[in-house]
């Protein structure tokens, strides 16, 4: 739930820092961008990109080596530091974006809430030390700040989002359940990665060889017996009408009953064998209703926000985003422990 798992973080995470290299670069009474007549610090924005390093650096270290910001791994043309800052500077335009709008919502923080959130920096302040605490910049007010920001926005989140349409018809929700045969027709990769494309005879002789398979089936329930014996693998999925399937599959799908199995078809790329074994597969279902709620949810709040946004005039001040460097290691020390989020407590 969006805020609620960095306030549960604060209470859990303690951290260590590798060096310090003296003063802050980065002066936290700065305005490092404004929305509106809105002034933002550079202080919260810095302990937010801070505190986003120290939550992923073990985990990039691992996958990419010991100086994992500097590198651009995705061949984006932006390293993994500015990746991440420019990340932070999105959710810090939604989130002071939203706090101008409480009052279209009538939300506001409870008297608990405002206790927890002090509760909650106070332990953040006293379960780490003093140099990984420079390190980020952290201050009781700039952490107090940090989880006003992301509790206001999941109490905005949910206050729009419940303005949604939950009732989803069972055909929009239906999700049904098959067996595949999938063999490639188009061409193959090598040992070496290289891409080569089949000539038409040896498409005709994968085809050729998918149809003795469906020869042999007598029975709609053959199919991985006789699948299996012929070296081919058979695979489940569901599908619903939404979904994005080729031409060739979708019409052999829609015009199967439950139990029914297909002929060979054949499109530019596959060749298939097909069989429904649920008009209703009941636990897909239940996600896929659960999952255009959400969608339509997620929507909602997406439109509003961006409503709002476009009224407001965002202006950052690169040169203050640009000190805000990863130079000096944050890592987790200790397990993470169970912790109540703010939102709730």
């Amino acid at each position: 739930m969006r805020g609620k798992k960095i306030a549960s973080l604060l209470l859990a995470m303690t951290l260590g820092v590798s060096a310090l290299t003296g003063c802050a670069a980065v002066n936290k009474n700065d305005t490092i961008a404004t929305l509106g007549d809105k002034e933002i610090k550079a202080g919260v924005v810095n302990f937010m990109c801070r505190y986003q390093q120290a939550s992923v650096e073990d985990y990039y270290v691992s996958a990419l080596g010991e100086d994992p910001w500097s590198q651009d791994p995705y061949s984006s043309g932006t390293n993994m530091q500015d990746t991440l800052k420019n990340s932070v500077m999105e959710s810090v335009r939604e989130m002071y974006t939203v706090a101008e709008h409480l009052e279209d919502y009538n939300v506001a923080l409870t008297e608990d809430e405002k206790a927890a959130i002090k509760a909650a920096a106070e332990k953040f302040m006293s379960d780490n030390d003093k140099a990984a605490l420079a390190e980020m910049g952290a201050t009781q007010e700039i952490v107090e700040e940090m989880l006003t920001l992301y509790t206001e926005r999941q109490k905005m989140y949910e206050a729009i989002i419940s303005e949604v349409d939950t009732n989803v018809s069972d055909e929009e929700a239906n999700k049904r359940a098959y067996s595949i045969l999938r063999v490639g027709i188009a061409g193959s990769y090598d040992e070496q990665h290289q891409y080569t494309e089949y000539t038409e005879e040896e498409k005709a002789e994968i085809i050729t060889g998918i149809q003795a398979v469906s020869d042999k089936i007598q029975e709609p329930a053959d199919l991985e017996t006789v699948a299996q014996e012929a070296g081919y693998n058979v695979t489940q999925s569901t599908y619903d009408a939404d979904d994005q399937l080729e031409e060739a599959l979708r019409n052999a799908l829609d015009g199967l009953k439950e139990g029914e199995i297909s002929d060979v078809i054949t499109s530019d790329n596959y060749a298939y064998i097909v069989r429904i074994d649920k008009d209703t597969d009941e636990e897909a279902t239940a996600q896929n209703r659960e999952s255009i709620i959400a969608s339509r949810q997620d929507t909602k709040y997406q439109e509003v926000l961006k409503a709002w946004e476009d009224e407001l005039e965002w202006s950052v001040k690169e040169s203050l985003v640009e000190k805000i460097q990863f130079k000096n290691s944050l890592t987790l020390k200790g397990e993470e422990s169970e912790s109540v989020e703010t939102t709730e407590q």
